[in-house]
């Protein structure tokens, strides 16, 4: 508990220290901007692979998340967690149900998170303590022992979380584990649920999913698809907000402590109480919201009602003084959702009705659907040219790149008509350590590929 940013009971100087690096590392405007390439050649990997495998079967939630989480991976220890192009084998597969099995249970309360006064005889959340040490370790220990494990000199020349974390003497490798796993877990879990139930709810409303698709083509038109232009397309913004209304990623949000005894509404919260929001219920109640329970996306048309908090009918993430992380899940979400919209079409098995898709729901601490999200996807044909997106060109560059990925992209690239193949393949290959230079600025996404259909 002492060792996590989320849950530890004291704000120590350590702890702010390394929240603190967490935060520029990841979710502050300058990470934001200088990350942008790693959102689009991840989510160019995931259509890469989308496109060798056309017509089958695909699990897009779990392909969604691995994604997200290579995003992620990459900005914290500058390689990925999974290997996109290798879902069949066993080492994908079991990273996929550790990480999957981490989340789930440090996201799960226990009983004596609600009955405080068994924590003396509280031994099964010691095991459940251990045993998420161990898995921990299992995802992460390797790549922390690796990196400490390199000479100074073959570190990169900007670095990354792990480099800045693993400089400071202050921080153990349990500490330094945690953060890389909650990190994860922010950055992840609600954004792939959110992307989930946004494709959930296009599909089954296909004039919508028309709209959608007809305002980012117009959008893109004569130009490459970009986080810039998708933040212009008004009604896939719309989409978005409304599927983090309908479907709110965490009902209960992050638990909130009591500093000191207080009343709210003549009831007392006692000193180190945890507090619950309930955002789920107020994000379906009738008194802020017409038709409350129908997917409406008109309804933030002309709408001040954002992410800032200061509107708390409308909750759908942990609202803080510093929203960033928000901005960076609406960011990932837009780019993944518009992406896969843009460049496919998308059917259920054995040719069923897509307004029949299933939408139970299971609930942990979080709002996810009941089963895995299984679609067909079908290469589009556009009128627009494609662009596919290159790491840039600098100098002293340390990437490593798969030449299975680079075999995808031409097949992709030849399948689409006449092309102009820049000098790099697209994706660093997952399986090595992939050491990037310093981050580059938006713009460096000029050095691309360019397919004229």
């Amino acid at each position: 508990m002492n060792s996590s940013i989320v849950l530890s009971p004291d704000c120590s100087k350590s702890w702010k220290l390394l929240r603190s690096i967490g935060q520029n590392c990841v979710f502050s405007s300058k990470a934001m901007e200088s990350n942008a390439w790693i959102r689009k050649a991840k989510v160019m990997d995931l259509v890469s692979h989308l496109q060798t495998n056309e017509g089958k079967v695909a699990n897009l939630e779990d392909m969604m998340f691995a994604t997200l989480a290579n995003i992620i991976s990459t900005a914290l220890t500058s390689r990925n967690l999974f290997d996109i192009h290798g879902q069949e084998n066993n080492e994908y597969k079991d990273m996929m149900a550790l990480v999957n099995e981490v989340i789930e249970k440090t996201t799960t309360l226990g009983l004596v998170d609600f009955l405080p006064i068994l924590k003396g005889i509280d031994f099964w959340s010691k095991k459940k303590a251990m045993d998420m040490y161990q898995k921990i370790q299992q995802t992460w220990g390797g790549i922390i022992d690796e990196r400490k494990s390199m000479e100074r000199e073959n570190l990169s020349s900007t670095p990354d979380f792990l480099d800045i974390v693993l400089a400071d003497s202050t921080f153990s490798k349990d500490q330094i584990g945690n953060a890389l796993i909650e990190l994860l877990i922010g950055a992840t879990d609600s954004t792939t649920i959110t992307t989930v139930w946004l494709i959930v709810e296009l599909m089954r409303n296909q004039e919508m999913l028309t709209k959608v698709r007809d305002e980012i083509a117009q959008a893109v038109e004569g130009d490459e698809l970009s986080e810039t232009l998708l933040s212009q397309c008004h009604y896939f913004q719309a989409c978005i907000k409304e599927t983090l209304r309908l479907h709110v990623p965490a009902p209960m949000l992050v638990p909130h402590r009591a500093l000191e005894t207080c009343k709210v509404n003549n009831y007392v919260i006692p000193k180190d109480s945890m507090v619950l929001v309930n955002a789920w219920a107020i994000a379906q109640d009738p008194n802020y919201w017409e038709e409350a329970t129908s997917f409406k996306p008109e309804r933030f048309f002309d709408s001040k009602i954002g992410y800032r908090g200061t509107h708390f009918e409308y909750l759908p993430l942990e609202q803080t003084k510093n929203v960033s992380r928000i901005y960076v899940a609406f960011k990932n979400i837009q780019m993944l959702v518009g992406s896969l919209l843009h460049y496919f079409d998308w059917s259920l098995p054995n040719g069923a009705d897509p307004t029949t898709i299933d939408t139970n729901e299971k609930y942990f601490t979080t709002l996810k659907k009941e089963k895995p999200l299984l679609l067909i996807p079908k290469l589009r044909k556009l009128n627009t040219d494609i662009y596919i997106a290159f790491p840039p060109k600098t100098k002293n560059a340390e990437t490593s790149f798969s030449q299975k990925a680079k075999d995808n992209n031409n097949e992709l690239l030849g399948r689409c008509g006449k092309t102009k193949i820049g000098e790099n393949p697209l994706i660093p290959n997952p399986v090595t350590t992939a050491k990037f230079p310093e981050s580059p600025k938006i713009d460096h996404f000029s050095d691309s590929a360019r397919i004229e259909r």
